[in-house]
Formats: structure tokens, sequence, C-alpha cells
């Protein structure tokens, strides 16, 4: 979730101590919100740990739902946040928009608006001190690289310099005009509870007990959450250390390509490739590149419910090639 840490400091030039009072209580709230979705599906994973280790592990029902929607929760994210309201690479029915944008906020990592507030301003200033979540800044050696590791994984939720500076919403004007995505950006606290209400309830009718209900929380609301925000966040912290570079991405962008987290980003981890081309519905680029989101994307064309899917050219993707150190 976004936060901010101008609630301690001066007021900002040209800012009135109303505007200021304003940022300093969406600070607080928003420190209380980022350590939520932080500890929560970490204390709710230990516990479905612990009854586990006690007899009662999860059965087909709540497998089954954890399974289900961590791929609709990773897919709302990855295909609807991601490629198609951030970098608008396809455009789509409204009735698919609405739905992926809605899964998207029940992996609960901040409304829509303000998540591509975050994501753009990464592509805008990738590895350099502007960067919210850039792990190569902290210096050298073994610790400061860990610290920056942290920071970028999850440790920028909580500095307001890198959620919330001043002027991000700067970086999605066009998405406050777009009725359907405001829309869905203030459904999100509703979207995130439901995410959470509806495996406790199926689990729990199929139980027909309050135990099941609770193991349908655990598995199918907070592991999930702790499954896709560990995937998705490796994705900043990883995916800018180690794996492989096909393009040139810029002076001093390090974006890599990972295999494994492609696979559990649904094409994510090839972020290198995103780097080079960010407006593309496609990330894989050769033909063992497996991109789920893409053919999902292909998919969504085929069915009549997407169109205009952007793909770079083969000229453009080897002019950045031939560019590659």
């Amino acid at each position: 979730m976004a936060v901010n840490d101008l609630d301690d400091g001066p007021v900002p030039s040209g800012q009135t101590a109303r505007q200021a009072e304003s940022v300093a209580a969406a600070a607080r709230l928003d420190r209380k919100l980022a350590l939520a979705v932080t500890a929560l599906p970490t204390l709710g994973t230990l516990l479905a740990v612990a009854l586990w280790l006690a007899g009662h592990g999860p059965g087909a029902a709540e497998i089954g739902v954890f399974a289900f929607l961590y791929l609709a929760t990773a897919f709302g994210l990855e295909v609807g946040f991601h490629r198609h309201v951030t970098h608008k690479a396809f455009k789509a029915d409204e009735r698919v928009r609405a739905l992926l944008i809605a899964l998207g906020s029940m992996a609960a990592h901040g409304p829509v608006i303000w998540w591509a507030a975050v994501h753009r301003r990464h592509h805008a200033t990738s590895d350099t001190p502007a960067d919210p979540h850039s792990p190569n800044l902290a210096g050298d050696g073994a610790w400061p690289r860990l610290k920056g590791l942290y920071h970028s994984h999850m440790g920028w939720l909580f500095e307001g310099r890198s959620t919330r500076p001043p002027g991000w919403q700067q970086h999605v004007q066009d998405l406050y005009k777009d009725t359907t995505v405001l829309r869905l950006h203030m459904q999100y606290y509703f979207w995130v509870a439901a995410g959470l209400a509806a495996p406790a309830l199926l689990c729990g009718i199929l139980a027909r007990s309050w135990l099941g209900a609770l193991l349908g929380l655990l598995w199918g609301g907070l592991v999930r959450s702790f499954a896709v925000s560990h995937c998705i966040w490796s994705l900043n912290s990883l995916c800018h250390v180690i794996g492989s570079r096909y393009f040139d991405t810029g002076e001093d962008d390090r974006s890599k390509n990972s295999f494994a987290l492609a696979l559990f980003t649904f094409g994510q981890g090839w972020h290198n490739n995103h780097h080079a081309f960010p407006s593309s519905a496609y990330t894989g680029l050769r033909w063992w590149q497996i991109d789920f989101g893409g053919q999902f994307v292909g998919l969504l064309q085929a069915l009549g419910l997407a169109w205009e899917a952007r793909r770079p050219s083969r000229e453009a993707i080897a002019r950045k090639r031939c560019a590659a150190k």
C-alpha cells in the first residue's frame, strides 16, 4: 500500500498547513496499511503451517481455492493492473477490464491508480535515486546489498519518498479520467475484503464447520496473498540484481530476465524484455520464453474481448538486441 513519511518534517515549499496535515494523516494511515499487507499474510501463513502440523492441513477445497485465487489475482495484477491499465498495451471490453482490475485489487497491492503511478515512476527512473524501489542504490558490500534487496522487495512500502512523493498523481492523470478505472480504484477495499471472505465462505460451507471457514480464509486468503506478493515483489528486487540481459535499456537500468519468476508471475519475469518494450502486451519475445500473460491476452483477442494488442516488430527487437551490452 501507499505510504508517506512527510508527517515529521517541515511543510514543503508551496504547501499549505492544511495540505501538510492531510499528507500527515494519509502517512499515518498508509503506514498501518503497509504493515497490514506485509505482516498479516505472514502471520496467516505461519498459522496455516502450525495447523497443518497439528493435523489440520489443507484438503481439496483449500488447495483448490488457493490455486484458483493465486491464478486469478496474479493475472489481475499482471494482465489487468500492469499491461492493460499502466502501459495500455491492449484494449479490452469494459466487462473484462472491470473483472481484471477487481481481481488485481484482491491481491491487496494497493488501489489500481496508485499502483500504476508507482510503476510508471519506476520505468521513468529505473535504478536511479528517484526509482521507488531499486535494489542497487545502497552501496557496495554484503550488508548494503542486503539492505538494497530488502528495500526493493518490501521496505519501500514504508518510505514516503518511494510511495507517495509530491506530485505523484501527475503520472496518472489519464487514469483519473477513465471512469471504469476510477470506479474500481474507489472500490479497492471492497475487493480486498471479498478476496478474503469468498474462500472462507466457500470452504466453510463445503466443510460445514468453522474450522473449514478458517482454513479457507488462511489458504485461499492469507497464504495465497503471501505467495502472490512475494513473487511479485521479487520482480522489483531479484530481477534488478540477478539474471540475463538481452537488451540495452539505458545507462542506469539494470533489469534482468528470470525464467523461474516468469513462470510464477505469468511472464513478468522477462523483466529486461519488458523494460526494453514496456508498452508490449507480450513479454516473451523468443519462442521458448513462456509468457502466460501474453497467451491470455491472445485468448481474449481470439474471443473478441480484447484488441490492438501491441508487440514490438522484429526490426525493433533487432535494433535493441544489437545494442545490448
